[in-house]
């Protein structure tokens, strides 16, 4: 049944040969692969067509493909439109409330609603709004990448996040320090010979 057919494949118009077809199906072989093509083109699987190679073809195009044709009921007939896009969401609609039209004068003064100020409401968020803890830290401990004796560095001297020069009160060597935000301030240290 090996035809010669010319299908509308990855936005150009291909030729590959047909080797196989069910209903309105086609199996279309082009450049090593399987295509199957519908009215003229390939069917898509999002937005790249679908393909198939020898072993991972569906059962049913090895059967075909064999000369065993399925019953008719399997055959898949498609709509003339087949190519035009199809909505697949849903739009709920939303009912509309019907709500009674009541005056407050109709009201007595315990069913009338209570008008709060409009600062009441921001008491609420307040609860909602974090604040960051501020860190409230005098020193960082550093540790001498010489010797690993640890001192104490005083916190403002490396506040800011730039890096400094350390000299060791043990070895009396000279290190880098720079201040990094943890859940405490710890430092960092480098070595430079």
């Amino acid at each position: 049944m090996e035809e010669a057919i010319t299908f509308w494949l990855d936005n150009k118009i291909s030729s590959g040969l047909k080797v196989s077809e069910i209903g309105k199906e086609s199996l279309v072989l082009y450049r090593d692969k399987y295509y199957v093509v519908v009215s003229g083109a390939a069917l898509m699987k999002g937005v790249r067509p679908l393909y198939y190679s020898k072993t991972s073809m569906p059962t049913v195009w090895k059967k075909a493909l064999k000369g065993i044709m399925p019953p008719t009921a399997a055959v898949i007939d498609y709509p003339e439109d087949e190519n035009l896009p199809v909505t697949t969401s849903t739009k709920k609609e939303r009912t509309a409330m019907q709500k009674s039209a009541v005056s407050l004068s109709d009201l007595s003064e315990d069913q009338q609603p209570v008008i709060k100020p409009a600062h009441a409401s921001a008491k609420r968020s307040v609860a909602a709004d974090v604040k960051p803890v501020k860190i409230i830290q005098a020193v960082v401990a550093a540790t001498c990448p010489y010797c690993n004796h640890k001192q104490d560095l005083p916190f403002e001297k490396g506040k800011n996040g730039k890096p400094f020069f350390v000299t060791c009160v043990r070895c009396s060597t000279e290190f880098a320090v720079r201040f990094v935000p943890v859940t405490m301030y710890q430092a960092q240290v480098a070595a430079f010979k």
